[in-house]
């Protein structure tokens, strides 16, 4: 599996913890070398850097990879990592939609489930799509481009969705003092 995970960004200091833990997490899972994750940064436009998630969603569009929008402040989940381990394997191409949890260790945010397809009611952390459903899309210029892009995804593709429940994406893993971040520059990897 390939997995690309894109990452507008504006506060680069957190650049060298999110590369360091999606590095690591190859290690802490004993990830095999079939699974590739490459992670891209690059410097995003407000609001959440649409003007990157446009150009890799463009790039990327009818690639043989899976994709993965995070905001700056976020982390991928070692439970998704773990679950795309196995649960791809035999699927065909899919849009993967999860449950999601405040900062890595909180309490329940949000719940993957069609009617949640719509802004304000999901988050870009939860989804992860197959570069092959990227064709068109759109990222629009409002604050939730993020549910605006899901909602438009599950319009065109319902049948492709995959609603994953009791795995959890994170929300805000970076929030000092709540998730993996203290204030301070560390490997947490």
């Amino acid at each position: 599996m390939r997995l690309k995970i894109i990452v507008p960004t504006h506060i680069w200091e957190f650049t060298l913890i999110i590369q360091n833990w999606n590095e690591g997490m190859r290690g802490m899972l004993g990830l095999q070398h079939s699974t590739h994750i490459t992670t891209i940064f690059e410097q995003g436009e407000p609001p959440s850097g649409r003007n990157v998630r446009q150009k890799w969603t463009d790039l990327l569009s009818g690639e043989e990879c899976y994709v993965h929008f995070l905001d700056n402040d976020n982390l991928i989940s070692t439970e998704i990592i773990e679950w795309l381990r196995w649960g791809t394997g035999c699927r065909p191409p899919s849009i993967y939609m999860f449950d999601q949890i405040w900062y890595a260790n909180g309490p329940q945010r949000l719940i993957a489930k069609p009617e949640n397809c719509v802004p304000c009611k999901c988050d870009i952390s939860q989804l992860i799509v197959h570069a092959l459903f990227l064709k068109d899309m759109v990222w629009t210029d409002r604050y939730e481009n993020d549910g605006d892009f899901i909602a438009e995804l599950y319009r065109r593709y319902p049948e492709h969705f995959v609603f994953v429940n009791g795995v959890n994406a994170w929300y805000n893993a970076l929030c000092p003092g709540k998730g993996k971040y203290n204030g301070e520059i560390k490997l947490i990897a």
